[in-house]
């Protein structure tokens, strides 16, 4: 297998990506490639089965929708522990070692980018939430064909009539739940948030959803420390774009990438489909015990997009800023309060307290934002927020809903 690097792909805008290259796998033996079926009519929906095939095997099953912002349908698949994949072996103890840069990394699984077939791929250094967007630990998530929000080519938000594109976010695990060593796991605890830590290895598939290849034992340390776990991603050319402008462009979409074809003259669009796809139930799994994760921290699939949709990745938050929302009042300036606390409640919880506070002492602040606000400062107790909660029943009279919140917050 040969691999060119092609060139350092600028993430400033994607702040998500610590760092990424676009790669040129030529050689590869196309043991590890997603595989789709023909479409298919399912309850007047268009849906296509898709599967990331390791060896022959469905390592994630998957029901896709043709309508980009509809979700599709996961569900578990072969166990990789079942598979002989040396590859993995033969890069375990590189993988295992501290991290130096992506460049190092990318050496260092080449016999994995070996299992790809030919074309282009973005490898990323990212962090993931070891969740599946829904609020779930990963591990957890059904075995059978399920619904999920995270799989979807853009998640739709009512509130702005807007989408946000899929990106690299969440876990979908490959390795059955009984092989996870819990001892190892710990093993990983004390370094697991530090910039060097080994990295996961993860291959990206569809929406915001990436398939954890290697690294479950890694996953259950982050989410044990509450923190994002630290990946290497495998991101496919999905499609081809073209934009009909004053001059036709087309681009080459990597999740949420886009690469103008001029700077992929070796493309060739893959057309085979695999008609023989079908489900198969894998039932071997049962429920990771979730006491002692950290699984509140991690915002799921509408609190993180709906703080990008926001525009405020690249804002400091401040309470001026939170109090100006709060006097002009507009349609726009609730959704940010509603998605800026909505996504600090999980990842900032003293910004999220602050702006808790500046919200239920604003007369201006619709009931909705009352009650999100009360609601997590009820959940959050502390001196503080118990005197919130006294003050807010002292000045008020029983028998609103944010009055009634507060009123539990000695309950459980």
């Amino acid at each position: 297998m040969k691999l060119e690097i092609i060139k350092e792909i600028d993430t400033k805008e994607k702040r998500w990506y610590d760092s990424a290259v676009l790669v040129y796998v030529k050689g590869g033996n196309s043991r590890l490639r997603t595989v789709t079926s023909k479409e298919f009519w399912n309850d007047n929906d268009n849906y296509s089965l898709s599967h990331v095939m390791l060896n022959g095997k469905p390592i994630v099953q998957s029901n896709i929708p043709f309508c980009p912002t509809c979700s599709g349908m996961l569900a578990r698949g072969y166990g990789i522990e079942n598979i002989d994949t040396p590859e993995l072996n033969e890069i375990r103890d590189k993988i295992n070692a501290p991290f130096v840069d992506l460049q190092k990394s990318i050496e260092d699984i080449k016999p994995i980018l070996g299992l790809l077939e030919d074309g282009y791929y973005i490898i990323a250094d990212a962090m993931l939430y070891p969740t599946d967007g829904e609020d779930r630990f990963f591990m957890n998530t059904p075995d059978g064909l399920t619904y999920n929000q995270a799989a979807t080519q853009d998640y739709y938000n009512h509130d702005y009539v807007s989408v946000s594109e899929g990106f690299p976010a969440y876990l979908y695990p490959t390795q059955s739940n009984k092989y996870l060593n819990i001892t190892r796991s710990r093993e990983y605890c004390d370094i697991i948030d530090k910039d060097n830590a080994p990295r996961a290895i993860c291959y990206h598939y569809y929406g915001f959803m990436c398939a954890l290849l290697d690294g479950h034992h890694k996953a259950y340390a982050a989410a044990m420390k509450g923190v994002r776990l630290h990946s290497l991603i495998i991101i496919p050319c999905q499609y081809v774009l073209t934009r009909i402008n004053k001059n036709t462009e087309r681009y080459g979409v990597f999740a949420d990438i886009n690469i103008s074809m001029t700077e992929l003259p070796y493309y060739k669009a893959d057309n085979r489909t695999d008609d023989s796809l079908s489900i198969v139930n894998y039932p071997d799994n049962i429920k990771i015990s979730e006491t002692g994760l950290i699984l509140e921290c991690y915002p799921n699939i509408d609190e993180l997009t709906g703080f990008i949709l926001s525009e405020l990745e690249d804002i400091e938050i401040t309470e001026e800023l939170v109090n100006n929302w709060l006097i002009r009042n507009s349609y726009d300036d609730q959704n940010k309060l509603k998605y800026a606390l909505g996504y600090f409640a999980k990842t900032d919880i003293q910004k999220a307290m602050m702006i808790a506070k500046e919200i239920l002492r604003s007369d201006s602040s619709s009931f909705y934002l009352k009650e999100t606000a009360m609601s997590f400062i009820v959940r959050h107790k502390s001196d503080e927020s118990e005197q919130l909660v006294i003050d807010y029943i002292i000045d008020h009279e029983p028998g609103d809903t944010v009055y009634k919140i507060a009123d539990g917050y000695w309950n459980g």
